[in-house]
C-alpha cells in the first residue's frame, strides 16, 4: 500500500466514528449494532495503517490540509494546519484506542439498556476524539481533540454510571479542564516565542520541536521562561495521567463509571498524559526537562508506593483496580524520566501493557457486576467454579499486570526499572545520586507489593469456598448496599431483573425485600446449591460476545510478553529522538552537559564540582586549536564566537568552549 493511500485511512479511521454517531438510530438494538459495525470498521483500518506502517520510521503518513493562512502575506505557509500523521510514539495508542472502542461497545451489549442510542453516540465521539489527540500534529488540533475528549466522557459518567455518577463526572470535568487551560497557555506561550524569534507564527508540532531542538547556545529559549512552561504544560498532563498528589479525581470517576468508560478512562485516556510529556514537555523544553526530571521522578515513585498500599486496603474490587493504575502509571513515568533508552522504551511500551492489561480488568469487573451486583470481595469467593471462563481471563490478566515474566507487563515494568538503576547507578547527577539510588529501591517495592493485592484479590474472589450474594443486589459485610452501580430497575424500587448476560432480554421478578439476609451464602462444591442468586441456573460463565471483547486483549499480553521487539522497533526511533536533547543534558559528561546548556553549567550544577582548566580566553583559544571539543572556564564574560572547529559562549560567571577534543589529554 502507498504512504498516499495511507493517508487516505488515517483521515477516515479517525471521522469514521463521528459519521457513525450521527446515522444511529433511536432503537437500542439499531444503535447498539450500528456502534459495533462502525467501531469494527475502524478498527479495520487502523490495523491496515498499522501493518503498513514501517519499522525504524520516525514519521508515517502525514497528512497537511491548510486550516487558517498565514498572519501576513510574506507568509506563505499556513499558520494551522489540519495535519495528522503517525509516529513511533502514537502507534500502539492509535491501535489500542481502536480495539477497546470494540470491547467497549460488546461489553456493553446487554448492560446499557436506558437511552442505549444516546451512550453509543457519545461512545463514538468519544473515539474519534482518542483517536485525534493521538494523530494531530498540530497544536490548535491537539488541543481540540484534547478537550473534546472531556465531554463524552462526562456524559458517560454523570448518565450512566452509579449511585454518585453526577460528583464523579463533575469532579472530573473540573479537574481536567483546569489543568488543560493551564497547558493551552503552555503551549500558546511557546508559539508565541518561536514567532518572536523567527517572524512566523505556525502552531505545527514537528516545526516547532525542529526549531526548538536545533537551537545552540544563548539562542535557545532562557531556562526561566521554559522553567514556567513545562510546569504549565505539567499541569495538565499530570492531571490526565494521573500522578501523584494529583490523582483525587481517578478512584471515584473508575468506580461511578459503566464498565466501557471505566476500560477506555484507564486503557486511553490516562495515556494523554504521558503521551503528552513526550510530545511537548522532553523534546520542546530539554533544559527545564533535565532540571525538573528528579522532582518528576520523585512524584512517579511516589505513586507507585501509594497507589499500591492504597490498593491494598479496598475491599471493592473496581476501587482496587482503580488504585492499582495509580501505581502502574508510575512506572510509566519513572521509565519517560528517567531519560534513557531502556526506560524512555519501557515507560511507552508499559502505557500500552496497561491499557490491555487493566482495560480487560475493568471489563471483567463489568461482567460479574452484571452477575451479582456487587463488587465487594466480601460477598464472593470460589468463582471459579461457577464462571470458568472468567476466572481463566481474569487470573491472565491480573498475571500480566503484576508483570509475570511471558506476559507484557514484565516487559514494560522490566524496562522501566532497568532505566531507573541504569540512571540512579550507572549515570545519575551528582547531586541527586543518593536520591536516586533510594527512589530506584522504591520502586521494586511497587512490583511486590502489586502481585500481594491483586493474588489476594484472585484468591479470595476466584478459589476457596463457593460463596455468592444471597440477594441480587449485593450488600457489603455489615448488610449496607455495596457502593456498586445500580440498574435503573433497583434505583427504581419496582422490580429486580435475573441477569444472564448473554440473554438478549432476561426475565424479571418483583424484588422479594423479605430475602436478603445482608450476607453471602456460602456453599462448598461444584454446583453450589442453595446459593441463593448463584444457584446453578441463576448465573452463566462468559458468552461468545464476551469472550471476542476479552480474547484480542489476552493474545496481545501474551504476543508482547513473548516477542516485544516487534513492538519496540516501532517505538525505539521516535522516543529516542524526542528525549535525546533532554538526555544529553543529564548524561553524566560535563562536555555534552555544556553543549547543551544556553546558561553555562552553572545553570545546572556546581561549577566547582567539575574537572576544569582555568585559562584566559587568548590561552584558552590556544588550547581549542589543539583540542577542539575540549571544555575550558574562563573567568570574565564574552559574547558567543566561533573558535576553531567549536565555539565559545558566555556563561553566567564562566566562558565555555565547546568543540571536539580528546579526552584523553582533557
Amino acid at each position: 500500500m502507498t504512504e498516499a493511500g495511507v493517508r487516505v485511512l488515517l483521515v477516515v479511521s479517525v471521522l469514521s466514528p463521528v459519521v457513525g454517531a450521527f446515522v444511529l438510530g433511536r432503537d437500542r438494538v439499531q444503535a447498539r449494532q450500528s456502534a459495533l459495525a462502525t467501531t469494527l470498521f475502524t478498527l479495520f483500518l487502523c490495523l491496515l495503517v498499522i501493518a503498513a506502517y514501517p519499522p525504524g520510521a520516525k514519521e508515517f503518513a502525514r497528512l497537511s490540509l491548510p486550516w487558517a493562512p498565514g498572519v501576513s502575506a510574506e507568509q506563505s505557509l499556513p499558520m494551522v494546519s489540519f495535519s495528522l500523521a503517525l509516529d513511533g510514539l502514537s502507534l500502539w495508542l492509535y491501535g489500542l484506542t481502536a480495539l477497546l472502542g470494540v470491547v467497549g461497545v460488546l461489553i456493553s451489549w446487554e448492560a446499557i439498556r436506558e437511552e442505549a442510542a444516546r451512550f453509543y453516540r457519545c461512545w463514538l465521539l468519544l473515539e474519534t476524539g482518542m483517536l485525534g489527540v493521538f494523530l494531530a500534529q498540530d497544536i490548535l488540533l491537539f488541543y481540540v481533540f484534547f478537550e473534546f475528549t472531556l465531554v463524552p466522557l462526562f456524559v458517560l459518567i454523570g448518565v450512566w454510571g452509579s449511585e454518585q455518577r453526577q460528583y464523579a463526572a463533575m469532579k472530573f470535568f473540573l479537574f481536567t479542564l483546569a489543568g488543560s487551560v493551564l497547558t493551552f497557555l503552555g503551549l500558546l506561550a511557546i508559539v508565541l516565542w518561536v514567532y518572536q524569534q523567527t517572524d512566523r507564527l505556525t502552531f505545527s508540532i514537528p516545526d516547532l520541536t525542529d526549531y526548538l531542538q536545533n537551537l545552540h547556545g544563548g539562542d535557545r529559549m532562557p531556562l526561566g521562561l521554559q522553567l514556567v512552561i513545562f510546569w504549565a504544560l505539567f499541569a495538565g498532563f499530570a492531571i490526565k495521567v494521573p500522578l501523584f498528589p494529583l490523582h483525587t479525581w481517578l478512584p471515584l470517576a473508575h468506580v461511578e463509571a459503566p464498565a466501557a468508560g471505566s476500560v477506555v478512562l484507564a486503557g486511553v485516556l490516562l495515556k494523554v498524559g504521558g503521551y503528552g510529556f513526550l510530545r511537548f514537555n522532553i523534546p520542546m523544553l530539554p533544559e527545564a526537562t533535565a532540571v525538573s526530571a528528579p522532582y518528576l521522578l520523585i512524584l512517579s515513585v511516589a505513586g507507585i508506593v501509594y497507589g499500591a498500599l492504597v490498593a491494598l486496603a479496598q475491599k471493592d474490587i473496581k476501587r482496587l483496580i482503580a488504585y492499582s493504575s495509580i501505581s502502574h502509571l508510575g512506572f510509566c513515568m519513572m521509565g519517560i524520566f528517567a531519560l534513557n533508552r531502556s526506560g524512555g522504551q519501557g515507560g511507552v511500551l508499559q502505557m500500552l501493557n496497561h491499557g490491555l492489561s487493566t482495560g480487560a480488568l475493568f471489563a471483567l469487573v463489568g461482567m460479574m457486576y452484571e452477575r451479582y451486583h456487587t463488587r465487594q470481595m466480601a460477598d464472593l469467593g470460589g468463582l471459579a467454579r461457577r464462571l470458568p471462563w472468567l476466572a481463566f481471563f481474569m487470573v491472565l490478566a491480573s498475571l500480566a499486570s503484576i508483570g509475570l515474566p511471558g506476559l507484557n507487563g514484565f516487559v514494560g515494568e522490566f524496562l522501566a526499572l532497568w532505566g531507573m538503576f541504569h540512571r540512579a547507578w550507572a549515570d545519575a547527577p551528582a547531586e541527586w545520586s543518593g536520591v536516586y539510588r533510594v527512589l530506584s529501591v522504591a520502586a521494586l517495592s511497587g512490583v511486590v507489593l502489586g502481585a500481594w493485592y491483586m493474588l489476594w484479590m484472585v484468591e479470595r474472589v476466584f478459589f476457596g469456598p463457593l460463596r455468592e450474594p444471597s440477594a441480587h443486589t449485593g450488600t457489603g459485610e455489615a448488610g449496607k448496599p455495596s457502593s456498586a452501580e445500580e440498574p435503573s430497575s433497583a434505583r427504581s424500587g419496582q422490580e429486580q431483573r435475573l441477569h444472564t448476560p448473554c440473554d438478549e432480554e432476561p426475565s424479571v421478578r418483583p424484588i422479594d425485600h423479605g430475602f436478603s439476609s445482608g450476607h453471602a451464602s456460602e456453599t462448598v462444591g461444584l454446583e453450589g446449591e442453595g446459593a441463593g442468586l448463584g444457584g446453578a441456573g441463576g448465573v452463566e460463565d462468559l458468552c461468545w460476545r464476551e469472550i471476542a471483547a476479552l480474547a484480542p486483549l489476552g493474545l496481545l499480553m501474551l504476543w508482547i510478553g513473548v516477542y516485544p521487539k516487534f513492538f519496540l522497533d516501532r517505538i525505539r526511533p521516535t522516543v529516542e529522538e524526542l528525549s535525546a536533547p533532554a538526555a544529553k543534558l543529564v548524561r553524566n559528561d560535563s562536555a555534552d552537559v555544556q553543549s547543551h546548556t544556553p546558561g553555562g553549567l552553572a545553570a545546572f550544577r556546581s561549577w566547582e564540582s567539575l574537572p576544569r582548566r582555568l585559562l584566559s580566553v587568548n590561552e584558552a583559544e590556544a588550547a581549542a586549536e589543539k583540542q577542539p571539543f575540549c571544555l575550558f572556564g574562563v573567568p570574565g564574560a564574552i559574547s558567543r564566537k566561533p573558535v576553531g572547529s567549536g565555539w565559545l559562549t558566555r556563561g553566567r560567571d564562566v566562558v565555555v568552549y565547546v568543540g571536539e577534543c580528546d579526552r584523553a589529554n582533557d
